[in-house]
């Protein structure tokens, strides 16, 4: 091989690793692969009735606020969930209990929704959704939620962390309508990020589980 050809060799394999990576060669990712699973978990209010649960949420949502300092115990809302918990009483339910319990459920829910996979970090992935634009140039967009279902974040509450990514695009490209379904490919990152969403009457932040450089963009087809 003359000098040259070897020279052209290289700058061919050179060219080859360096190359973008395309959808054939992403890892095609569902949702559920986004959350990684863990020990069931006991609603322990499940037995309840309708009314009581409803109820015995309001309860531990007082006492909590007002643990908080969001609410005074003498706060009219501290005062309804005060004669809930008394109504609760009289049915023979044990209310602090019960709402131990329950503050002890939700922060295990908070943990699960929290979890993600560490082993997607560094991949290059091709993952469908809704696309939520976050920052515009001119008509087109560079940077985006994707969600996993119509109307995520505009609804109350928003998905959990590890079924929200934080997509940074390389080109802007031109979202036609709000929630757009798309694919996108690019390298993921599990990084937790917080999104600045604006909405009619103000702004939100939305903390995400994990950060996707995308490299591709293109209308969602199956």
């Amino acid at each position: 091989m003359t000098g040259w050809g070897l020279l052209a060799g290289i700058c061919a394999l050179i060219f080859l690793l360096a190359a973008p990576a395309t959808a054939d060669l992403a890892r095609e990712l569902a949702w559920r692969d986004l959350a990684p699973g863990g020990d069931r978990l006991v609603d322990p209010l499940a037995d309840l009735t309708g009314d009581q649960r409803l109820d015995l949420e309001a309860v531990a949502w007082a006492r909590a606020a007002e643990r908080r300092g969001e609410i005074s115990s003498v706060a009219e809302e501290y005062e309804i969930a005060v004669e809930m918990a008394s109504g609760l009483a009289r049915q023979g339910l044990d209310v602090d209990a019960l709402v131990a319990k329950y503050e002890s459920f939700r922060a295990e829910v908070d943990a699960l929704n929290r979890r993600v996979d560490d082993g997607l970090d560094g991949q290059v992935v091709r993952i469908p959704g809704y696309a939520l634009p976050l920052e515009f140039a001119g008509i087109a967009v560079k940077e985006l939620l994707l969600v996993p279902y119509f109307g995520a974040c505009i609804h109350v509450p928003p998905p959990p962390p590890n079924q929200m990514v934080f997509v940074t695009l390389d080109e802007p490209y031109v979202v036609n309508e709000l929630f757009a379904p798309v694919w996108i490919t690019g390298r993921m990152s599990v990084k937790r990020s917080t999104a600045s969403l604006a909405y009619v009457d103000g702004r939100a932040s939305l903390e995400t589980g994990y950060t996707l450089a995308g490299t591709g963009i293109e209308p969602y087809e199956r």
